[in-house]
């Protein structure tokens, strides 16, 4: 049971107090809360000054019923800690702020059943839409979000899986860093990349760039290959592995510049030289990717552009206007000094 409020208990501002400070009417102040465009920019600077000083919060629950849209946007992404999605996420967020939605983000274990129940909780707070990652949905969850008509996207998804899938083509991707390690005369190659069973994109990584070597008639080196978590530790440690084999490659590539980092300081370590003995590429270009010793040669992935469209994606379904036809976002390779030619 609450407690009753005492008579020297803050009471929370009202419409009319925000309405009486900045001298409008109520109407006036509802409205340069939800339709500022509908306002003067004289009337709407006074009524935000007003809602500043007495610190105004719009009663959500009643806007939400009168206007049956919360204005929320669910996320479920995954891994969100060592990896590249806050970006996105920072992106897809801002996109959507712009036009007065607030993301509710879950970063659950990768794990279907986790992703349904979260999904169900996000749907029961009554969330507009919602952004998922990947294009390999549970069925439930798509059956789930049909049932409730709730329009959502998929990030970091290539556009041929359909729907509304926001992502880049991953074997072009996988071929550029390929052609820039064959051309510098490299014909037998090793991979660090993350764990294929529970990671769709680690699936895809791992396949296009098989095929892009085959293709270019290249060895992918099984003493070479090691499948980890993504994270700074995790390369070291696969790169660590991989040195005491000392399998006949010339390049590692590792599946992102995070397991990247770990294996450059792992070589660092065992006195092996990058690229002078062995070559290092990656993907992603993370921010840190120009500045590690030596700096990284990686593929520049659109990650701020995904979250960017796919807030725009969201925000066209919302609004009731037409979608962007599906493309892929671009690809490129940033060439930089962990590659080099062949030793001797």
């Amino acid at each position: 049971m609450n407690a009753p409020s005492s008579p020297d208990t803050p009471r929370a501002a009202s419409l009319a107090d925000v309405a009486s400070l900045a001298g409008v009417s109520t109407g006036t102040v509802s409205r340069t809360l939800s339709r500022p465009d509908m306002i003067s920019e004289a009337t709407r600077l006074r009524v935000m000054a007003a809602v500043e000083r007495l610190g105004y919060v719009t009663n959500g629950a009643a806007r939400a019923l009168a206007m049956r849209r919360t204005m929320t946007v669910g996320a479920i992404v995954p891994r969100f800690g060592s990896s590249s999605f806050p970006a996105l996420v920072q992106a897809l967020e801002s996109t959507l702020a712009a036009e007065g939605y607030t993301l509710l983000l879950s970063a659950p274990d990768p794990r279907p059943a986790y992703e349904t129940g979260i999904l169900r909780a996000l749907l029961e707070r009554g969330v507009d839409a919602v952004a998922l990652l990947g294009a390999e949905q549970p069925p439930q969850v798509l059956a789930m979000l049909a049932a409730h008509r709730t329009p959502f996207v998929t990030m970091w998804a290539p556009p041929e899986s359909g729907g509304h899938s926001v992502g880049f083509d991953e074997y072009a991707a996988a071929a550029l860093v390929v052609d820039h390690l064959a051309a510098l005369g490299h014909r037998s190659l090793g991979y660090i990349g993350g764990r294929t069973v529970d990671s769709e994109r680690a699936r895809r990584r791992l396949r296009d760039l098989g095929l892009a070597i085959a293709k270019r008639g290249l060895t992918l080196c099984d003493d070479a290959m090691s499948e980890t978590e993504h994270g700074f530790r995790e390369g070291f440690d696969a790169m660590n592995t991989i040195a005491r084999r000392q399998p006949p490659v010339t390049a590692i590539v590792c599946g992102s510049d995070y397991l990247a980092a770990g294996a450059l300081s792992a070589l660092a370590q065992a006195g092996i030289e990058v690229p002078r003995r062995l070559s290092i590429a990656s993907f992603n270009d993370n921010d840190f990717a120009p500045y590690l010793h030596p700096p990284l040669t990686t593929v520049h992935l659109p990650i701020r552009e995904i979250g960017e469209q796919a807030g725009h994606r969201l925000l066209a379904q919302l609004q009731g206007r037409p979608e962007l036809p599906l493309r892929a976002l671009p690809v490129t390779l940033m060439q930089r000094a962990s590659t080099g030619a062949v030793p001797g």
